[in-house]
């Protein structure tokens, strides 16, 4: 079973018009609807010299891979907040998890809050409110998910 502050690898759509990943990207698990079938997740990025600045906006949260050590995050990043993405939970998903770790819970709470208190607070543009189906999230990832 996928888990609230697990990391998955998958292409997903970062919007309604149609923009996508071109690889399998990290995204970190925010919540689980078992009753729904519905993840929700949100982008995570590494800071890179080119995307410090990125990390800085009020619409992303930085979390940094060491103190405590990361298993589920390379080097510092940071996850974006001001999307809404959720997916269509099917089994296979669980194949597409980096490991079975999970953020530690002190950034992962951190994280959360943050989520939480963007989505209260600020509009978010129906365009960056994305669903995805299980048909679709096995079209764009048909090269890294294996369905049994």
């Amino acid at each position: 079973m996928i888990e609230k502050g697990q990391v998955l690898s998958l292409k997903v759509r970062f919007n309604n018009s149609g923009d996508v990943a071109n690889v399998a990207h990290p995204v970190l698990v925010m919540d689980v609807n078992k009753e729904k079938k519905i993840i929700e997740v949100a982008h995570i990025d590494s800071i890179t010299k080119e995307k410090e600045w990125k990390a800085l906006l009020k619409s992303n949260v930085r979390i940094k891979n060491t103190n405590p050590d990361e298993t589920v995050i390379d080097k510092d990043s940071f996850v974006q907040v001001d999307n809404i993405i959720q997916l269509e939970y099917f089994k296979e998903l669980e194949n597409k998890r980096r490991q079975f770790d999970k953020l530690s819970d002190i950034k992962f709470q951190k994280v959360l809050n943050r989520y939480n208190m963007y989505k209260n607070n600020n509009l978010i543009d129906d365009n960056k409110k994305v669903y995805m189906s299980k048909e679709e999230i096995l079209k764009l990832n048909a090269d890294v998910l294996e369905v049994k």
